[in-house]
């Protein structure tokens, strides 16, 4: 089958050996579409962290959608010729067929089946934008938090985020960069959202977070509107670090600041939660994703389609209003 494959630092499409059977707990997918999401183009510039799953013959790309052609021993009966959605870095295994392939094979615990009357491109790219929000909620939740900032916005995650906190009825401030990310917002069912090129952000911002006690911060930026927010968040709030598009500006503050308002900052990353480390807790996530992945706020957002041969033009693609390129086997 024909893969696209990262050999001596170069992205290439080159022949290899096509999945016969699927192992135990794996599926084998035909290929719909695949999505570049930002941490395909990160980890192409940066080495993948310790633990990270690679795939057999070095075929990147982590999400996709397709149809399960076949079923290993001890898959439940459920996945059985149905599209599913999915994102292979939640369950290690050293059987992984990357996605940018026409046929892949991942785990089933890192799919999501897809309702019978959706289109399997539509979430080429969605399970890993949502696993990281269901997650996330299930954690700050768990640690006592009433309300969260976002600094994802608009972006799919941020959507995502949005889409489960209107589900659990819990409070949600999303912060956007601009006017057109806040009727997005508005239309999606958001009730907090702030633009941070309004004159009286800050005010607009403080007042909510102290209005809610919004002190889970969940930051898909860095760099510059850390920066900014900081001062302006609750005292006591934790900070949770996952996006890096933003890191071209540094992140600057004093000590004492953190000190003075117990704020705390950490990583945040899926594969460190309880609800991707607990195996039942997985399987029960990706079941509830399932239930609830036909709601708007949890679709792909397409850009331009490319072949695989194309792979170079598709990293290059500049994504306008989060739309993505997807790769079309």
């Amino acid at each position: 089958m024909r893969a696209v494959v990262l050999s001596n630092g170069i992205l290439e499409v080159q022949e290899v050996p096509k999945p016969q059977k699927a192992e135990p707990g794996h599926l084998i997918i035909k290929m719909d579409a695949s999505t570049i999401n930002s941490g395909d183009k990160f980890f192409l510039k940066f080495p993948t962290p310790p633990g990270t799953v690679e795939s057999l013959y070095a075929i990147r790309g982590v999400s996709g959608a397709g149809a399960v052609l076949i079923a290993g021993d001890g898959v439940p009966v459920e996945f059985i010729g149905r599209n599913v959605g999915f994102y292979r870095q939640l369950k290690y295994s050293k059987s992984i067929i990357g996605a940018w392939s026409e046929f892949a094979q991942v785990h089933y615990l890192d799919c999501v089946i897809l309702p019978d009357d959706t289109t399997a491109e539509d979430y080429s790219g969605s399970v890993v934008n949502l696993i990281t929000p269901y997650a996330f909620l299930k954690q700050v939740t768990g640690e006592g938090h009433k309300a969260i900032i976002s600094t994802a916005g608009n972006s799919a995650t941020g959507i995502a985020l949005l889409g489960f906190c209107l589900n659990d009825n819990f409070p949600l401030i999303s912060i956007v960069r601009n006017e057109n990310g806040k009727k997005e917002l508005l239309a999606f069912g958001a009730k907090n959202v702030v633009v941070q090129s309004d004159a009286d952000f800050d005010q607009q911002l403080s007042n909510l977070a102290v209005e809610l006690s919004a002190t889970a911060i969940f930051d898909g930026v860095g760099g510059q509107i850390l920066n900014r927010i900081l001062p302006l968040i609750p005292r006591g709030s934790v900070i949770h670090s996952y996006g890096y598009i933003g890191d071209s500006v540094p992140f600057n503050f004093h000590t004492s600041m953190l000190a003075v308002k117990n704020i705390i900052i950490k990583p945040f990353a899926n594969t460190s939660t309880e609800t991707v480390k607990d195996p039942d807790k997985l399987a029960e996530a990706l079941k509830e994703i399932g239930k609830l992945i036909h709601q708007p706020h949890f679709k792909t957002k397409i850009g331009q389609r490319f072949k695989l041969e194309e792979i170079n033009e598709a990293i290059s693609y500049v994504s306008v209003n989060g739309r993505k390129a997807v790769l079309k086997p």
